[in-house]
C-alpha cells in the first residue's frame, strides 16, 4: 500500500471505485482531476503554469484527503483528515513529492495482474495482448 507521511504522521492511502466516485464528485473526472492535482492545465496537459495555484493546491489537497481517509478507515485508523489539516502539513517544497505519491496510489489502485492461462475458463484478451507486447518490448 502506497504511504504519505504528513507532519511525521504514516498515513496509507486506498483508491478504490468509492474513492473514484469520491474524486469525480468533489475534483472532476478523473483525467482533469489529475491535471488539476498535479498542476497542469485540463485544457493543455503540457501547460504547467497552473503548478501552486489555489486550484491545484485544492485539487491535491482534497485527493490526499480522500485517499488517506480511505486508507486510514480500510487499516482500522481514523479517518479524521481534513483539507486544512492536509495543506498545513505540506511544506511548499514538498508539493510535487505530493501529487506524486498520489499518482502512485491512482496507479495501484487501477494495476491488474495477469494470470497464468488456465486450461479452461474466460481469457482478458486486453490484458494478454498488453502483457504480450510488454514482453516483446523487454
Amino acid at each position: 500500500m502506497v504511504t504519505i507521511t504528513l507532519k511525521g504522521r504514516e498515513v496509507p492511502l486506498l483508491y478504490t471505485t468509492w474513492e473514484l466516485k469520491q474524486i469525480q464528485e468533489e475534483i472532476g473526472p478523473l483525467g482533469i482531476a489529475i491535471c488539476k492535482m498535479t498542476g497542469r492545465n485540463p485544457d493543455d496537459e503540457n501547460d504547467a503554469s497552473m503548478f501552486a495555484d489555489v486550484d491545484h493546491l485544492k485539487s491535491l489537497a482534497k485527493m490526499i484527503r480522500i485517499l488517506g481517509n480511505a486508507g486510514l478507515e480500510e487499516t482500522g485508523g481514523t479517518p479524521d483528515l481534513t483539507d486544512k489539516k492536509i495543506m498545513r502539513a505540506i511544506r511548499p517544497d514538498e508539493i510535487m513529492e505530493m501529487s506524486n505519491i498520489c499518482l502512485e496510489c491512482l496507479l495501484e489502485g487501477m494495476r491488474s495482474e495477469i494470470p497464468e492461462k488456465a486450461e479452461e475458463g474466460p481469457v482478458d484478451v486486453t490484458l494478454e495482448k498488453m502483457q504480450k507486447k510488454k514482453e516483446k518490448e523487454s
